[in-house]
């Protein structure tokens, strides 16, 4: 059975998932929003793998859409020079 391809709407909706999933986490460590009263410690190594979650999901939108995200990266920092 293969992998069944996803669309950009499927890629958006990855991408809102994880940041959310990512605002969670840095909710937690501020203390902040209506959580405050979590039962868990804030946890660094969680945060790293909910960002990477959305970096994945960021860079195959870019994939998706054929960009090269390599470049568009360097035209952005070499804009701000």
């Amino acid at each position: 059975m293969g992998i069944k391809p996803q669309t950009s709407v499927d890629i958006m909706l990855g991408v809102t998932e994880e940041a959310g999933e990512v605002a969670k986490e840095v909710a937690l460590f501020e203390k902040i929003g209506n959580k405050i009263n979590w039962k868990r410690s804030p946890d660094k190594n969680l945060l790293a793998e909910e960002i990477s979650q959305l970096l994945v999901n960021v860079i195959s939108l870019a994939s998706y859409y054929d960009i090269n995200i390599d470049e568009a990266m360097r035209r952005l920092f070499e804009d701000k020079k």
